[in-house]
């Protein structure tokens, strides 16, 4: 196989001429990203992986014809796909189960916490508090959910989300700041200072 500097924009070029190796180190190399946004936003290791497997082989398929060149963000435009997909996934599923409960998004994941409790009421409140925020969660519009996995699970930065959601700047800042109010007013007191 190839080796390159990390430099994906190599990566890409290669995959727009159809080199299967080249795809194949794009999908490694993005894979985990894209899996964990989906399963944030599906809340189900099953239907995270349709997404991601949606979600590459839209961008393998679109690859060629997109205007994304070597010196494009290619994660960016693969998330851009990803949070698509996961969207289109949602919308599907809610047509099957037409009065269903929100139920998928209640096994949100909590992101990144401290593992190790030193008492079993530690583990508890940590898992009440998991509990509460994904409540408060599943009470969030599609957007304003997906806005706050981007932010606070996926670490993107403000222009990245844009990027990824196909809107301004000013638009993501608007709805992660309404997103967290709403979530800090559906959270028990003391839950409920988000930043």
């Amino acid at each position: 196989m190839l080796q390159m500097n990390g430099y994906e924009g190599d990566w890409v070029a290669l995959a727009k001429a159809g080199d299967r190796s080249a795809m194949h180190e794009l999908y490694e190399r993005n894979r985990s990203r894209i899996f964990s946004l989906a399963y944030r936003y599906a809340g189900n290791a099953a239907d995270a992986e349709d997404i991601l497997q949606d979600s590459f082989i839209k961008a393998f398929s679109s690859l060629r014809k997109c205007q994304l060149n070597e010196n494009s963000y290619f994660a960016t435009w693969l998330y851009r796909i990803a949070v698509n997909c996961s969207l289109d996934h949602i919308r599907r599923r809610r047509t099957r189960e037409s009065h269903a409960n929100a139920e998928w998004s209640t096994r949100l994941s909590a992101g990144t916490e401290n593992e190790g409790s030193a008492t079993p009421e530690g583990e508890y409140l940590r898992g009440e508090i998991r509990r509460q925020v994904q409540r408060g969660l599943a009470k969030l519009s599609s957007r304003k959910r997906m806005v706050v996995v981007l932010r606070h699970y996926q670490q993107l930065k403000i222009g990245e989300i844009a990027a990824a959601m196909d809107c301004s700047q000013g638009s993501v800042k608007r709805q992660l700041f309404r997103a967290l109010a709403q979530l800090k007013n559906e959270l028990p007191v003391g839950l409920g200072e988000l930043k």
